[in-house]
């Protein structure tokens, strides 16, 4: 284990601990009890998800299950709605850590649960985020519509003007990107990956340019995942447009096919010249 994780496992210790000491001065319902609740299932969530940078899934998977644990137990502090949202985001996260390992059928499961928890939470400030995850998980699996229909859910969100920008503690880092990342043009991106993949040559090709157009707008032209992007539609839509242009062609022959198999059924037997 490296020095960071022990370090962080120890500033954990200290904060269960101090959330400890709270509970017994002050009581479950009190602000400074839900401050340093709030402020650990975060931090079992983050460092959590450190964890899964370096393959320690039993470690992290530990983390989560205390986080679960705090929001999910027979004592229950905060609200209600503030349980739930961070239940969600504990969810979402082991979610991430199945998909990683393979496991996609238990990763949809986790994601598919955060995402009710958000729909049924007032606070819950990451919905994208989790509809994302789900159309991650769900091309992997080769239901390249449903996962096309949860990118559109998340550009919708993201494009809405009471879409508040919160993220999933750590989902970002698993899907490799950083703190500064482009959530609007990762959604671009996938989103053109599934109409890749349904063959909606012209949508993907329009959504690639887009996903490129929306990094350099938000990060600039010069960051890696602008640049990630750019490298990535100069390979794809190339290849796209040759395959459109197919398509095309293929449309027209059908179409000449169809109507000359038309036009000799309309005409007397012997009579073609």
């Amino acid at each position: 284990m490296s020095q960071a994780a022990k370090a962080a496992l120890e500033s954990i210790s200290f904060m269960e601990k101090s959330l400890a000491h709270r509970v017994k001065a002050f009581g479950l319902e009190h602000d400074e009890s839900v401050r340093q609740w709030k402020r650990l299932v975060t931090e079992y969530n983050v460092t959590a998800m450190k964890m899964l940078q370096t393959d320690d899934y039993e470690l992290a998977m530990d983390l989560l299950n205390r986080a679960k644990e705090l929001t999910k137990g027979d004592v229950k502090f905060g609200e209600a709605d503030d349980r739930k949202k961070l239940l969600a985001i504990t969810f979402n996260n082991m979610s991430c850590i199945h998909k990683k390992r393979g496991f996609l059928k238990t990763a949809l499961g986790f994601a598919e649960k955060a995402l009710k928890l958000e729909i049924a939470s007032s606070k819950a400030d990451n919905p994208a985020c989790t509809h994302l995850n789900l159309c991650a998980i769900l091309s992997r699996l080769g239901r390249h519509q449903h996962a096309l229909e949860h990118c559109q859910c998340a550009l919708d969100l993201l494009l809405g003007e009471n879409y508040a920008s919160g993220v999933t503690p750590g989902f970002l880092d698993e899907m490799g990107e950083d703190k500064d990342s482009s959530i609007l043009a990762v959604c671009y991106h996938n989103m053109a990956v599934e109409l890749e993949h349904l063959q909606q040559y012209d949508k993907a090709i329009q959504s690639y340019l887009k996903s490129v157009e929306t990094a350099g707008q938000e990060l600039g032209r010069d960051h890696a995942i602008t640049e990630a992007f750019e490298s990535r539609a100069k390979e794809a839509v190339p290849l796209l447009e040759a395959k459109l242009r197919e398509s095309k062609r293929n449309k027209k022959g059908n179409e000449y096919d169809q109507k000359l198999a038309a036009y000799a059924k309309k005409t007397p037997r012997g009579t073609i010249r």
